[in-house]
């Protein structure tokens, strides 16, 4: 949003949301503690959507111009940290879009009955009809996919963004959908079922909502973050069943929310920031 345009009641209150969720689950920690990158990954096969048959168009509605109210169309809000399978499935992983600076790099980690991890998307950038920012590597087109292969029941998986891997390599920040593991204490990956698949959006700015400067708890740069998660968007298919186990599990969440992926003319200031000239931990 530019510094002279007016915050619509929806940005205000979408801002207190995303402020009061990520002070509430401020903890301290070292960054992903718990999962290693590993350099070594290499980027597996990329089928475009005339490969797979899968049809991305559904779930542009969800990466919309700054502000606009969805329509409810059904979607839950799910623990994006509580992803566990309950039904063996062959896993797959659709690139929706993104709104990011960065170019971004996704990775899966799966613990439980079936164990493994890898490299999903190394170069998260798009170009073309439909990518809502230009000027990335052109590495993914809308609906491109990847697969994670057969996932067992009992199966924890979990997801992780390295924010500017592509550049930055060892540098770079790692999100993931678990909260504890961030170096902010922050939540950086929401996750919404719709339409018997998972809806997974990352914020790829370290710290809270606008916040500067190095962060006294951890040395790291604070990187005036929007909290929008709309910079790295994927889709999960982890079968069926399992998305309707886990809609069981949970709460629904007002559609509101998801036009928190938002990005637009309006949201092309908060981008700008990202190419900045910055001093990196």
């Amino acid at each position: 949003m530019t510094p002279n345009m007016k915050p619509t009641l929806l940005t205000a209150l979408i801002a207190a949301t995303a402020t009061l969720t990520g002070l509430c689950s401020k903890v301290e920690t070292a960054s992903a503690a718990d999962f290693n990158w590993n350099n070594s990954w290499t980027q597996t096969t990329v089928y475009s959507k005339s490969q797979t048959g899968f049809n991305d168009t559904p779930f542009q509605q969800f990466v919309q111009a700054e502000s606009v109210v969805l329509p409810n169309s059904g979607q839950l809000k799910l623990d994006a940290s509580k992803l566990n399978l309950k039904y063996d499935h062959d896993v797959s992983v659709y690139f929706i879009n993104e709104g990011a600076g960065y170019r971004n790099q996704l990775a899966f980690d799966a613990t439980g009955t079936t164990n493994k991890s890898g490299l999903l998307f190394n170069d998260i950038s798009c170009e073309g009809s439909g990518c809502i920012l230009g000027g990335g590597g052109d590495a993914l087109k809308l609906g491109d996919g990847v697969k994670v292969g057969n996932i067992t029941a009992g199966t924890q998986l979990d997801f992780w963004l390295r924010a500017d891997g592509f550049n930055r390599g060892n540098s770079a920040n790692i999100f993931g959908t678990k909260t504890a593991s961030n170096a902010d204490g922050l939540q950086h990956a929401v996750a919404y079922a719709y339409n018997n698949y998972i809806l997974l959006a990352f914020e790829d700015l370290y710290g809270g909502l606008h916040a500067s400067g190095v962060d006294s708890a951890t040395g790291k740069w604070n990187e005036g973050s929007d909290r929008d998660f709309n910079d790295v968007v994927v889709v999960l298919d982890i079968g069926e069943a399992n998305v309707k186990a886990l809609i069981g599990a949970s709460v629904p969440e007002p559609s509101v929310t998801l036009s928190m992926f938002a990005v637009g003319a309006v949201s092309i200031f908060g981008l700008r920031r990202r190419r900045q000239t910055r001093n990196f931990n």
